[in-house]
């Protein structure tokens, strides 16, 4: 009895291979038939909707993104009179995968439309985070390419390719939510993408550049900071004497400027490089504790019956840092190319 349920288990087996081998709806899993040689066809069009928030402390963007897919597929050519909805696991389709989703919210069915021609239509409408690798030397006044690479996967280039929709052009929204951020140039076209282990799958990139806005930055933090700087000149004024009030003066810039930095310190990534603005920080930073030192100095000189002496380092101090200040704005924000 053991060996007839063996033997029967197995010719099952067979029968049900045998069944899905003829089944008619197997067949148009396979890539649909084009030239001899030449791959299958994905036509792409894609729209930005929105750009809602670009995040440099997260290397992320956040879009809406609405994309159509369109191919051939003469196996699933009807009567009409118009098109049919198909579910996309009962058909070939490409196996469409975005690449650098985080958190992505899908707003359509898996299911597409097709024509009596036997021509496919797959829409695609994605809202949701997306990863970028930013190179941030230049923040605030940086600009990058936003990417969101859509591939083919399981596919080789040799078969399946995605081309640009060549009736339409992809394109963005007009006004986006994005406000410390100049979008412009979507645009979308063919790129084959390169995984870890070599491997090249045919893809699509929908593209848009970003510009960050200096003016956004320059009231909400640059301002700001030089304004504490400035603070800190206040003590070149005070008489030497009045050393409490210089003191106090002093300390006050000191804890000031701690609670910028906690409050800047959200808005980049830990990065291992020094952008323009970590430079101009750094310097305002040096400049503010200088100043303290600067009051100690005077401060001792005049217990010490050196008032005059203390007075002219004041004097000096009054030009001295202001000059030192501007250099340091202009080597962070005008004639630094790069600070790596």
């Amino acid at each position: 009895m053991t060996r007839i349920g063996y033997w029967m288990s197995r010719l099952a087996g067979l029968l049900v291979l045998l069944l899905v081998s003829i089944h008619p709806a197997q067949a148009t899993m396979n890539r649909p038939a084009g030239e001899a040689g030449q791959p299958t066809e994905v036509r792409v069009v894609g729209v930005v909707l929105d750009v809602d928030k670009i995040d440099s402390a997260e290397q992320n963007f956040t879009i809406n993104l609405y994309a159509i897919f369109r191919w051939s597929d003469p196996r699933l050519a009807h009567d009409g009179p118009g098109s049919r909805i198909r579910a996309l696991s009962d058909i070939w389709n490409p196996r469409l995968t975005i690449m650098n989703t985080q958190k992505m919210r899908y707003n359509t069915r898996d299911e597409v439309e097709v024509s009596p021609q036997g021509d496919v239509t797959f829409r695609l409408h994605v809202f949701g985070d997306f990863s970028q690798p930013m190179q941030l030397q230049d923040f605030p006044q940086d600009s990058h390419v936003f990417e969101v690479p859509v591939v083919a996967a399981g596919y080789r280039p040799h078969e399946v390719v995605l081309i640009p929709e060549p009736r339409m052009d992809s394109f963005i929204a007009e006004t986006l939510s994005v406000a410390d951020w100049e979008v412009s140039n979507m645009q979308g076209r063919s790129k084959e993408v390169e995984l870890a282990n070599g491997i090249l799958l045919p893809g699509f990139v929908f593209s848009f550049e970003g510009q960050r806005l200096m003016h956004h930055y320059l009231v909400k933090a640059i301002i700001p900071l030089a304004l504490i700087v400035m603070m800190s000149w206040v003590v070149y004024w005070i008489d030497p004497k009045q050393v409490p009030n210089q003191l106090g003066v002093a300390v006050t810039t000191v804890l000031t400027l701690i609670a910028y930095h906690i409050a800047l310190a959200g808005r980049l990534p830990e990065i291992p490089y020094l952008t323009r603005m970590d430079t101009f920080l750094f310097s305002s930073t040096l400049l503010v504790f200088l100043s303290l030192i600067e009051v100690v100095i005077t401060s001792h000189l005049s217990s010490t019956g050196n008032l005059e002496r203390a007075r002219k380092i004041d004097r000096v101090a009054r030009w001295l840092f202001p000059v030192v200040f501007l250099l340091a704005f202009s080597y962070s924000f005008v004639w630094q190319t790069q600070v790596i």
